[in-house]
């Protein structure tokens, strides 16, 4: 364990003499844009199948199956963990933008509920792997000084993703268009053209990486010190220095084996579940299921909710609990009515809101990057009791207040992935990142599709347990090891 340190001591060194500035900068905005492009891929679905709801005649079950599939791609995890272990962090980044971009158009034009579902299943078995590929390429090419902080960053353009799909939605979905396309026999509605846009930020995330370099520290872990020093060399002058000025160290090479994919698996995967990093890999995975779980169900609903909510109150419903939008969707789907693309002004405005508001406060906690386990433990604090209020409560204004504070959970997402990269060795660093979005989102997928299926007869129960889940979070975060370990 301790060459592991020392190689990652190595590499930390050589990195920070390449300086910090454009290059750097470059880097984290192509990232930035990425990663929101996956934000609206994946999370600005949920907007879709608000605004689709109609149309396509969905219950509330099959409400809960749409909204939870863009989760289906964990399967997928693992590969993308291993591919970019073993072809290049920025390669995997290409691939999943490139066809992420292709399946969401598909998406835009799906003749039922069905195609839509197969469709967004395959593209987020690439775009999911952008959250993992993003916070690893960007740990392994900024220096130790600005990691952290640009990690946050990351982070926070991920949340910011929602302020962006709720801002296209306010101006996409009231505009009247209907194209009849005679050859599959749909109209060509505001909620299609909605779907086209959100999938082109994938597509320009595809070209902006092509001009960077690969990741340094992969290409040392795979024997190519040349290359790598190539790179940290290129990075130096990006960043305003002279070519003939770089002058480091010569770095330690481990010699690279290109196993097979099950050998390196086990190769690769067996440290994990083996002390010493056994109990971190629990926690960490754990912890990173609860942060994203109950985040990802809350963001996923939170555009159908609070569209039956406010439509309640719009009706002349002034006492009702949160809980009771189950039953409107059920109402609403059974009526004989004239669909309607958009969603309530209310309803996006909030959604717009309450994205920027955790964008705004996971921005504003990067200054506080050092005290990350004391964020954790307070953000899942924050989390249970607002689950609790969202159940107790009768005020439907309130409720959706502590509701829309349940996504704060994404702020700890940050931080977990901090102590990814931290705890980990390169070898594996890719994998066990992989595999704990893995869980995560199996998790998440399992909140978002049992919503849907008992959300109309145990609606509070499920607020309790997510309070229980959300509370624990905060006992486990209590032993994290500190940054100044």
């Amino acid at each position: 364990m301790s060459n592991v340190k020392d190689d990652d001591r190595d590499f930390d060194e050589a990195l920070n003499v390449t300086g910090h500035g454009r290059y750097n900068r470059m880097v984290l905005f192509s990232c930035c844009v990425t990663i929101v492009a996956a934000a609206l891929d994946i999370f600005g679905f949920s907007v879709v199948v608000a605004a689709s709801r109609c149309e396509l005649g969905l219950t509330t079950s099959q409400v809960g199956v749409l909204v939870g599939s863009p989760f289906y791609g964990l399967v997928f995890s693992y590969p993308w963990g291993y591919f970019a272990d073993s072809k290049g962090r920025r390669t995997a980044i290409v691939l999943s933008t490139s066809v992420g971009f292709i399946f969401g158009a598909i998406s835009s034009i799906s003749v039922n509920w069905e195609m839509m579902l197969v469709t967004k299943a395959i593209g987020s078995s690439f775009t999911l792997s952008l959250f993992m590929l993003t916070v690893t390429y960007l740990g392994e090419s900024v220096g130790s000084k600005k990691r952290n902080q640009f990690l946050f960053i990351l982070n926070t353009m991920n949340i910011g993703g929602e302020v962006v799909s709720f801002s296209l939605a306010y101006f996409i979905l009231p505009l009247s268009v209907a194209m009849f396309i005679p050859w599959i026999e749909i109209s060509f509605r505001s909620w299609r053209l909605y779907t086209l846009v959100m999938s082109i930020p994938l597509g320009i995330g595809a070209l902006m990486m092509l001009f960077l370099e690969e990741s340094p520290k992969f290409l040392i872990d795979k024997g190519q010190n040349d290359k790598a020093i190539e790179v940290l060399t290129n990075i130096f002058v990006t960043n305003g220095g002279n070519r003939d000025d770089f002058v480091i160290k010569p770095l330690n090479v481990k010699p690279y084996n290109d196993s097979s994919f099950c050998v390196n698996f086990v190769r690769h995967a067996s440290p994990l579940f083996k002390p010493p990093l056994l109990w971190r890999s629990l926690q960490l995975f754990y912890l990173l299921s609860l942060a994203c779980a109950i985040s990802n169900v809350s963001i996923m609903w939170l555009p159908t909710m609070l569209d039956m909510v406010f439509k309640s109150i719009s009706s002349g419903s002034s006492d009702i609990r949160f809980c009771d939008g189950f039953n409107n969707i059920s109402q609403q789907h059974n009526a004989n009515v004239t669909c309607n693309d958009t969603l309530s002004e209310e309803t996006l405005i909030s959604g717009f809101s309450v994205s920027l508001f955790v964008a705004v406060l996971n921005l504003s906690v990067t200054k506080f990057a050092s005290y990350r386990r004391i964020i954790l433990i307070s953000i899942f604090l924050l989390a249970g009791f607002s689950c609790v209020m969202v159940s107790v409560l009768r005020q439907p204004l309130a409720s959706v207040v502590f509701y829309t504070l349940m996504q704060t959970t994404l702020v700890g997402i940050g931080s977990i992935s901090t102590y990814f990269v931290d705890l980990y060795p390169t070898s594996c660093r890719g994998l066990a990142t992989s595999l704990g979005y893995m869980v995560a989102r199996c998790f998440s997928l399992i909140g978002t599709t049992l919503v849907g299926a008992v959300g109309n007869s145990n609606c509070e129960m499920i607020f309790y347990v997510a309070a229980s889940v959300a509370f624990s979070g905060s006992l486990v975060s209590l032993s994290l090891p500190s940054n100044k370990n």
